[in-house]
């Protein structure tokens, strides 16, 4: 309501004469007029966008309950989108690079032919939308230890002789870490072209250290992703992260996980929280060519921008190298975020966990499902889909751990297993589905995973690598302990208030 004063003695002689018609406004009761005015004008662009219902709702009420601080918060962080610039133009360098690397859409083969047609038709159509086909001649390997995984990074650079491309969400060049530093700057020094694309914001270890300086005087291209600043928060939203993980080195070997290139024994030891246990594939094939073709999108928008010509698109590696098959497995690479159209990892894993028949295993970190999520884990359970969650015991945020517990009354009751891992963070993200499909990758069960960060996951249709990745769940379990729904029940009436407060955040982060 505005705010007015009648005509009486608080009002002005000087303006006396034109208030006698009426009344007069107070600045204040301006710019309150202009603040609902602002927050029915961004209501209406929510009601354009056709978000979930959910964010929808959340959104209206901090505008027109927060004055002031709600639209300052809007333009912060309301629009998750990069612009239809990006979403064209990323389109479009994608298509280029599949076409000089051969990239053709390939159909699952008969080694994955007892998969469901559903899951099939999930094949094509993350074909058709990503660009990214199943490729059947990949040779995978599973890395555990964070040790044996730096290890093998140092050997494979060291080995290198044309190209080494990393991209990381965390680098902190400190303990085992520096050894991966050190060989790139050996690589570079001997002509290899070395490029590190990190994120502004999680990398800012990386960028207030030494080794910034040292690596770009070798020869390494060292740039920041999605940069972050005070001028650059007015006209895009300032907390969408590069959360993808991945190495593609001579365009034959690729590496792709949970795995940030830190160092455990030093990684938030002030947490409280122990070692983060994670989990990389070391790849060999033609899925190589996807890693390549993100990383390249990835680099040329950070590094060139939105005016991409074809001049910057040959300055990286257009010609892919004949290298015999390296193995028989069939991967397959799907990335997502604001820059693609719609969810395509929540589409899919939605999908998967519909069309699963025997069982579902989810293994994460942060598990916030949406309701769509909720709703597909109870109907499979309903259905006799034996289904169970793998979560840490303690996570780096309570706000995330709060909002997190808050489902679990809700999948307790519907026979769903939830198991809390105590040895370390478990910062693995991986997706069983039956016994042949499993997911790999960067992406969180959570709203800003699925809708907000910059993702990539690795999936793979092979009996073979969803055993090896049960055996690691299984050792996984040996060191959980499984939540008792009736013991879970009997929680504080405080607690489930501030689980479900917290839960109310999860649409709009």
């Amino acid at each position: 309501m505005l705010l007015i004063w009648r005509l009486e003695h608080k009002v002005p002689s000087g303006v006396r004469q034109y208030a006698l018609k009426g009344t007069v406004l107070l600045p204040s009761s301006l710019v309150f007029a202009l603040h609902i005015l602002i927050s029915v004008g961004l209501t209406f662009r929510l009601l354009y966008r056709k978000l979930a219902v959910s964010t929808t709702l959340a959104w209206i009420i901090i505008l027109f309950f927060l004055p002031y601080f709600g639209i300052f918060f809007y333009f912060l962080f309301g629009d998750h989108r990069m612009g239809r610039k990006r979403l064209r133009q990323g389109a479009r360098i994608r298509q280029f690079y599949s076409r000089r690397y051969g990239m053709t859409e390939d159909p699952l083969q008969d080694v994955v032919l007892e998969a469901s047609h559903t899951m099939r038709a999930l094949s094509q159509s993350v074909a058709t939308h990503s660009g990214f086909p199943v490729t059947h001649d990949n040779k995978l390997e599973l890395l555990e230890d964070a040790g044996s995984i730096l290890d093998r990074i140092v050997a494979d650079i060291d080995q290198a002789t044309n190209t080494c491309f990393l991209e990381f969400y965390i680098v902190e060049p400190e303990g085992r870490v520096t050894g991966v530093m050190e060989a790139l700057v050996r690589a570079a020094k001997r002509g290899v072209d070395c490029n590190l694309l990190a994120d502004s914001f999680g990398s800012k270890a990386l960028f207030r250290s030494s080794w910034l300086q040292r690596l770009r005087q070798a020869g390494v291209d060292v740039e920041a992703s999605l940069p972050v600043g005070l001028i650059k928060s007015l006209s895009q939203r300032s907390d969408l992260r590069n959360h993808r993980k991945l190495i593609a080195i001579d365009q034959s070997i690729g590496y792709i996980g949970s795995f940030n290139l830190v160092d455990p024994k030093f990684f938030k030891k002030n947490k409280s929280v122990g070692e983060w246990v994670d989990t990389m594939f070391r790849l060999e094939g033609r899925i190589v060519d996807s890693l390549g073709c993100v990383f390249n999108v990835d680099y040329i928008f950070d590094c060139v921008g939105l005016d991409v010509d074809r001049e910057a698109l040959r300055d990286l590696p257009t010609d892919r190298p004949e290298v015999a098959p390296a193995g028989d497995v069939s991967l397959q690479l799907l990335p997502s975020g604001p820059e693609t159209r719609d969810s395509p990892i929540h589409e899919w894993v939605v999908s998967a966990i519909f069309a699963a028949h025997s069982r579902v295993s989810i293994i994460t970190p942060y598990f916030i499902p949406d309701e769509t999520l909720t709703l597909a884990l109870k109907a499979a359970r309903k259905r006799g889909v034996a289904v169970d969650v793998i979560v840490p015991e303690r996570i780096d945020s309570k706000l995330a751990q709060f909002a997190s517990e808050s489902v679990f009354e809700e999948l307790l009751a519907a026979d769903i297993r939830i198991a809390r891992y105590s040895d370390g963070l478990l910062h693995t993200k991986c997706v069983l589905i039956d016994d042949t499909i499993s997911m790999v990758g960067t992406v969180n069960m959570d709203t800003r995973s699925f809708y907000l960060n910059l993702e990539l996951t690795l999936i793979a249709y092979d009996r073979a690598v969803s055993g090896q990745l049960d055996e690691m769940r299984e050792r996984y379990l040996d060191r959980c302990t499984f939540i008792d729904p009736e013991a879970w029940a009997k929680r504080s009436n405080w607690r489930r208030m501030k689980e479900n407060i917290l839960r109310l955040a999860a649409p709009i982060l």
